[in-house]
């Protein structure tokens, strides 16, 4: 397992906040830099009902256009799913039933990008662009932090169990627990107790890092990690540290969770601009013509958005037959899929996989022998969600 120096992880770790803390300022996030400018994250896909509330107290639907900045909270609906694009060009999807707080977006004086943004509960897919290798991209979770260099992740928190997942597709993460008395704590007085230290020095041993095709979660008790130092017993936080253990495996990726990160909308500077100004001008505009206007204008961005979402989804399932996935069995493509069918013929024999698509009077079936092309006219029938029917 690869160890992080601290001097890598403590800043991280100091901003994996408290639910009640993540939604401060920069000024109580612990960053200590006055000069650090803040940026926004704009809208630039929504569906579904989804609302930002922002720091200051107003709140807006998530649509087309809309910004966050650091304090501000997004909170999907059922149906509601919204994707954001950060100033260095990363973005993220935020999917139903989701409430993510943006615990800070700036950027300092050397000009990197310093984007925390904190999972209370629900779901997060993320494409992650580097532009600097100073830049931070971290997904906090009441119980770990994950520091990104470039990938594409996913993160999901369970608010009920305390649980959190991490789910790498492509790069690497790091990935390691949250100690809430540790967050309010400066390097220096860390370094001046034998006690801090011990605690920190156990926090860097449970650090894991998955590469590519990983994934690991954590779940922890946070009554034994008292977030007031004063109180903390050290020994029984050391402890507990030392007992979440988090075990690598292979990422359990789902095709659907495949096409999430694949068709995340993303747009160039120009179309982004144009979209926060539509959304500022609509808001403040009160001439019921000019608003209309406004309205068809970002309608037909958002067609247009939409239709670009609709191509790379398409890309992505094509992919799926022209360079399919190796499954070792029935079981590994019902993990994948999340379904499998039995497609009997009419000569009595049968096939099972998941069917992917039908084209030319052909239907395309991801068996564990590979893609298989079966004529419909040979198809006597099809049984659906055989993998309630049969154990594999």
């Amino acid at each position: 397992m690869k160890q992080f120096s601290w001097k890598v992880l403590f800043p991280i770790l100091i901003l994996s906040l408290a639910l009640g803390l993540c939604k401060k300022p920069d000024s109580e996030l612990g960053s200590g830099d006055k000069k650090d400018s803040s940026l926004s994250a704009v809208v630039v896909f929504s569906v579904g009902e989804s609302r930002i509330s922002h720091f200051d107290g107003t709140e807006e639907k998530a649509q087309l256009g809309a910004t966050v900045k650091t304090g501000d909270t997004i909170k999907t609906g059922d149906k509601g799913k919204v994707d954001l694009q950060f100033t260095n060009g990363s973005s993220i999807r935020v999917s139903p039933s989701t409430t993510l707080d943006f615990a800070k977006l700036a950027m300092n004086t050397d000009g990197a990008v310093d984007t925390q943004v904190s999972l209370v509960s629900g779901k997060v897919f993320a494409n992650v662009n580097k532009a600097k290798k100073e830049d931070n991209f971290s997904v906090i979770t009441p119980t770990a932090i994950a520091g990104v260099r470039g990938t594409s992740f996913i993160v999901e928190n369970d608010a009920k169990t305390n649980k959190a997942k991490v789910k790498v597709v492509d790069g690497s993460v790091a990935m390691a627990p949250r100690v809430p008395a540790l967050d309010k704590l400066s390097d220096q007085e860390i370094s001046e107790n034998a006690d801090f230290q011990k605690l920190r020095n156990s926090v860097i041993a449970a650090e894991v890092v998955l590469e590519k095709g990983q994934e690991t979660s954590i779940t922890s008790n946070n009554k034994k990690l008292d977030s007031n130092i004063e109180t903390l017993d050290l020994s029984k936080a050391v402890q507990s540290v030392e007992a979440e253990k988090m075990v690598v495996k292979s990422a359990g990726v789902t095709k659907s969770e495949e096409q999430e990160l694949n068709t995340i909308v993303t747009v160039d500077e120009k179309t982004a601009t144009e979209l926060v100004e539509l959304n500022k001008s609509g808001s403040t505009e009160e001439n019921a013509s000019k608003v209309a206007e406004i309205e068809k204008k970002r309608k037909a961005i958002e067609e247009e958005l939409a239709s670009k979402q609709e191509v790379q989804k398409k890309k992505f399932e094509t992919s799926l037959a022209d360079k399919p996935k190796d499954f070792k069995n029935k079981k590994d493509i019902v993990s994948y899929y999340e379904r499998i069918e039995k497609i009997v013929l009419t000569n009595g024999k049968f096939e099972v996989g998941a069917i992917i698509n039908q084209e030319n009077n052909m239907m395309i079936v991801h068996t564990e022998q590979g893609i298989k092309k079966i004529n419909l006219d040979t198809v006597e029938e099809v049984v659906y969600d055989y993998q309630t029917k049969v154990k594999f």
